[in-house]
């Protein structure tokens, strides 16, 4: 085109892959180079190239085939205006970084392009970089920014990346990136790929900011109110790396010295969050065989020690009593997954509170919404949870002809948990609330002992 006298503008999109997502989606093309003339496309280069022959032998009177080049461009393929200008400031970027090349070393210039791959490409799984290296990448490039403050302290720099959670540090000492970490292997917890190294929060923290970023997700995944989630979309969300970040912080965080409503809401949190993670990365569980595995494979590792999904709920949450799916020997008593001298047996609620099967879901349809607790409004909570789970006439309903009372099959199964039939009468006139809760209450005093029925459980899985 020069040779032609046409002039140009070269615009480089190699740092930016959303910038090439940008043109590809006007252009169709997914490589470059791709040209445009005044917005509208024209081709890529072998195109552009036959153009610009074809216009020299064609319209030779025109000052080299320009006329006849410029009205090939596609009309209906237009590059906005706003693209057209996050292509010009990602190309002024790409040659600022290219100045902090010229003096640098080739093991600096290493170091820097993949500290460039976590931060401006991360296409990059989980690049690995010491210390030293990312101390040394991050001098050379202060100190070839064209405006740079002398008195940066770059150790401190360093220090924030790990801080504020961009990166972590392996057992071998290497520094990686976390948004996109190594897939968990089966049979490890999903949050032991890498060994946490930085500043970790309190574990009521950790549980809450887990469990509200989860509920971000589910607001832009989820459907049904929280019941139904696109785990496809989630796994592709920026966001989940967060949740990647803070839960291995959980492995150095000790719950120990929470109060028993903190540690009852920590352990809430941490079950629904592990049950969308460990889904999220490791695929849902194609069948309800495989579902029953699920809960015993996926787990966190808390404090040093490993907790399934199977772990929170029955061995914390209520009070280290039998699963019931466990399968149970003959002439043999059912016990709890924690046995004598296990260390987990400190985190063991007892005695357990049963509107915790209102707050947990396993991943099911049929599974209670999922929300946030915390400690200090732990009763509000799950008073909330059991209003939300009783309002469900699929959970809890009642028919004064046929005097039956139907229930959720979580009663049937936990049945121990909500105590004798005055008390769970009790509990669900407590949960029904308005007309129909005052209709409940007259229902049970006029028939006391009614004929009771459990619906069938929507065991498939919440994905939207």
């Amino acid at each position: 085109m020069s040779q032609r006298g046409i002039p140009f503008e070269e615009l480089s999109v190699s740092n930016d892959p959303s910038l090439l997502a940008s043109l590809s989606s006007v252009s169709g093309l997914k490589t470059v180079p791709q040209v445009f003339v005044g917005g509208a496309f024209v081709g890529d280069g072998e195109a552009t190239i036959s153009l610009l022959v074809k216009s020299d032998n064609d319209d030779q009177s025109e000052g080299g085939g320009r006329k006849s080049f410029f009205s090939a461009a596609d009309k209906s393929k237009i590059l906005p205006a706003p693209t057209i200008e996050k292509l010009r400031v990602g190309d002024a970027k790409e040659k600022i970084v290219a100045l902090a090349y010229r003096d640098v070393s080739e093991q600096i210039l290493i170091s820097w392009d993949k500290l460039k791959t976590v931060f401006i490409t991360p296409t990059d799984a989980h690049p690995e970089l010491s210390r030293n290296e990312v101390l040394e990448a991050l001098i050379h490039q202060h100190k070839h920014m064209p405006e740079k403050d002398d008195h940066v302290d770059i150790e401190g720099m360093l220090e924030e990346l790990i801080h504020s959670n961009l990166m972590a540090e392996t057992k071998g000492g290497k520094l990686i990136f976390t948004t996109n970490p190594p897939p968990p292997k089966r049979g490890e917890a999903i949050n032991s790929c890498f060994e946490w190294k930085g500043h970790v929060l309190p574990p009521s923290q950790i549980s809450e900011l887990l469990q509200r970023g989860m509920s971000q997700l589910l607001d832009s995944h989820g459907r049904e109110g929280g019941k139904a989630i696109d785990y496809k979309a989630l796994a592709k969300d920026p966001a989940f790396g967060d949740i990647v970040r803070l839960s291995h912080q959980l492995a150095k965080s000790d719950p120990a010295v929470l109060s028993r409503d903190e540690r009852m809401a920590f352990y809430i949190n941490i079950y629904n969050v592990l049950i969308v993670h460990a889904m999220t990365a490791r695929g849902p569980p194609p069948n309800l065989a495989a579902r029953m595995l699920f809960y015993g494979e996926a787990k966190y590792v808390i404090a040093g020690n490993e907790y399934s999904c199977n772990d929170i709920e029955n061995g914390v949450l209520r009070g280290n009593r039998p699963s019931p799916a466990s399968v149970q020997l003959p002439f043999t008593k059912p016990t709890g997954p924690f046995k004598g001298g296990d260390p987990r047996l400190s985190q063991v609620i007892s005695p357990p509170d049963p509107r915790i099967h209102f707050a947990l879901n396993c991943g099911a349809k049929s599974c209670p919404a999922i929300r946030v607790y915390t400690g200090n409004a732990l009763e509000m909570g799950l008073q909330a949870a059991t209003e939300s789970f009783c309002a469900d006439e699929s959970n809890v309903n009642f028919d004064r002809n046929s005097n039956t009372l139907t229930l959720s099959k979580i009663f049937q199964w936990y049945r121990p948990d909500f105590g004798s039939d005055l008390q769970l009468q009790e509990l669900l006139v407590n949960g029904v609330t308005g007309k129909r809760g005052i209709s409940l209450k007259n229902f049970f005093e006029e028939a006391p002992k009614p004929k009771l029925v459990f619906a069938d459980y929507n065991w498939d899985l919440n994905e939207a």
